[in-house]
């Protein structure tokens, strides 16, 4: 009378772990580069009294490097659902690369503080936007002095 529950017992532990690893597992989101940094609250780039800064524009986002401190500056300008991203490479340190990810609410300045080593160089930057962490498009590449 043991014999048949415990066969049946084993049976289904054996099927259930067989359909968990043979599963396809889930696609990993991934934003741009090897560095992703979610932006805290800012008063934007010309909140600050020091440093010159650039920005660039695409489809409800604004991306703008503040030399001075290494800040990079990302607004959602658009109340559509997406995230607005600044995705940034930083040829200068060996194929160095991420994005600075602006989840806050729409209409608002968020800022990731990076230390780019290399004051001289520059970084190259786009404005993008996604979707729960997969890309849905973007501007071109800008190249801005550090």
């Amino acid at each position: 009378m043991y014999a048949p529950r415990r066969r049946h017992l084993f049976l289904a532990a054996a099927a259930g772990l067989a359909a968990t690893l043979l599963a396809p597992a889930a696609a990993q989101a991934a934003y741009h580069g090897s560095e992703t940094d979610y932006a805290v609250y800012s008063l934007g780039p010309e909140g600050e009294p020091f440093g010159n800064y650039e920005c660039i524009t695409f489809t409800g986002v604004i991306a703008c490097l503040k030399e001075t401190g290494d800040r990079i500056y990302v607004k959602d300008t658009k109340a559509d659902g997406y995230a607005a991203v600044a995705e940034w490479d930083y040829p200068m340190s060996g194929q160095r690369s991420g994005s600075c990810v602006n989840k806050l609410n729409a209409g608002d300045w968020g800022v990731c503080n990076k230390d780019f080593s290399n004051d001289d160089g520059y970084l190259y930057v786009r404005a993008a936007r996604y979707n729960s962490g997969n890309f849905v498009d973007s501007g071109v590449w800008e190249k801005m002095w550090l």
